[in-house]
């Protein structure tokens, strides 16, 4: 801290006591001394007897000094206090020289990134840097986020010290009194081979009135892509969740003696290639409607896309390249604000490994995000993301490649539904009425599988059929 510029200066020391006294909600009962070492440790005297304190002394030096080398010091330091002092009556020292072995693989990432709902910071080089950057987090469950965390980590750690850890997560789940419910490890999400699926696809009737074709297909879980058709129907606009909860409604009852996953895709049209779905709900006449994205693994898809066959071609390309095992390969890009049309296009041609492009932002109409879009489905990018909320477009891009993992194969991105679904059901629990920044809420990805279209891939150049009011 001493080398802080921050710290050093008088006028920048005030601005930082101003922020910590209205981040604590309070006096700091905070004495002023002439000599700058003696003054720190006045501070952090201070801070240490105040809950969070040191965390929040550390990420008001962070908003003052962004990125430097000072604060992301303080703040992985910050960070080990609080694993220390919470893990006082236990062998930390040899935790810590353990789990500093272990690197931070994408995986781990992806998990500490839906567990705490944001990416975990590039200075978690390991698992003990992951491991303490869970511990400064607020628990919203009776497990606390660090503990499934570490009995991951159980089969990770060199095979000498493997039983020494699982002894020692044993001890901390039956002292937190949650052995029931960390001794199973967590199931991965299912691989997409074993879903069923239910598509909902919309389609502008003609005119000028605001009357949509709601087609829908559904197929139990098969390795084979041949779904059924159901019935079509007219449906208002103002209408479409409705006739969206009937359709579900129908389906489960239809396989009411099915056990399994389901995953529902939305097929949109351009003009309502934004709509919320994901906001959506079902059992919409009961005391108490539930969000989809609570139950299923929801998508949306392009109904441009599909009916373009000129565009198949590169879209199959690049959807065969996932089964690639090419270290080398980029498999995501994020576009940059103003990142549009033909610099966008010749960027995506020239990497032709990337799977998933990520919108610099929301695609509304006249947008930059909307050229974007476009682009990305003519140059067949399977997967295209973006947030209607307008986080950072760096945040959300973090958010996607811990999601997707290890980039040196493909499986990430194939399992991109269930893994968004996750973060979803996440924002769900954690912020039910979606007032908060959780990046759950408003994610959107569009996800498209050029051997599995509705109709089958006859579907393509039109799938017209006679609907019934």
């Amino acid at each position: 801290m001493e080398a802080s510029p921050v710290i050093r200066d008088p006028s920048s020391r005030q601005l930082l006591l101003q922020e910590l006294s209205h981040t604590l909600a309070g006096a700091l009962g905070y004495r002023e001394l002439s000599v700058l070492r003696a003054q720190i440790v006045e501070l952090v005297t201070v801070c240490v007897d105040r809950p969070g304190g040191l965390r929040c002394l550390v990420e008001c030096m962070e908003l003052l000094e962004p990125g430097s080398d000072h604060t992301v010091a303080l703040l992985r330091l910050a960070d080990e206090w609080h694993a220390i002092e919470l893990l006082t009556d236990y062998d930390v020292p040899w935790l810590r020289g353990l789990l500093s072995t272990v690197d931070a693989t994408g995986e781990l990432r992806r998990f500490v990134a839906e567990t705490r709902a944001a990416p975990a910071p590039p200075w978690c080089r390991t698992a003990w840097d992951l491991f303490t950057h869970l511990a400064s987090a607020n628990s919203h469950g009776s497990v606390p986020p660090w503990l499934p965390l570490l009995e991951r980590l159980v089969t990770a750690v060199p095979e000498a010290s493997l039983d020494r850890m699982r002894e020692f997560v044993a001890r901390l789940a039956q002292d937190w009194g949650v052995t029931d419910q960390i001794d199973a490890p967590q199931p991965e999400p299912p691989a997409p081979v074993g879903t069923a699926y239910l598509v909902i696809q919309f389609e502008k009737y003609g005119g000028d009135d605001e009357t949509y074709i709601v087609s829908h297909w559904y197929q139990w879980a098969s390795p084979v892509w041949q779904p059924i058709r159901g019935e079509d129907r007219h449906v208002p606009y103002g209408e479409l969740e409705a006739a969206v909860d009937q359709v579900i409604n129908e389906t489960e009852r239809r396989w009411a003696d099915q056990a399994g996953a389901v995953t529902i895709e939305f097929v949109l049209p351009w003009q309502l290639i934004n709509e919320p779905v994901d906001t959506w709900r079902k059992e919409l006449q009961s005391l108490l409607p539930s969000p989809l994205t609570t139950e299923y693994p929801l998508v949306i898809r392009s109904l441009e896309r599909i009916r373009a066959s000129q565009w198949h071609r590169v879209w199959r390309s690049r959807w065969q390249g996932l089964a690639s095992t090419d270290g080398g390969r980029q498999l995501i890009h994020c576009a940059s604000r103003h990142q549009v049309d033909v610099q966008l296009k010749a960027t995506l041609n020239r990497q032709s490994s990337v799977a998933v492009l990520v919108l610099s932002e929301s695609p509304t109409a006249d947008s930059d995000g909307e050229r974007q879009l476009l682009v990305g489905l003519r140059s067949g990018v399977p997967a295209i993301v973006w947030h209607r909320n307008s986080p950072s477009t760096e945040d959300l891009c973090e958010t996607v490649a811990s999601m997707i993992g290890d980039q040196t194969s493909g499986r990430g991105v194939v399992e991109l539904p269930h893994r968004a679904a996750r973060l979803r059901q996440l924002a769900w629990s954690e912020d039910p009425e979606g007032l908060g920044q959780h990046m759950g809420h408003g994610l959107v990805i569009l996800f498209d599988d050029p051997d599995r279209q509705p109709g089958g891939a006859a579907s393509a150049d039109g799938d017209r059929r006679k609907v019934s009011a």
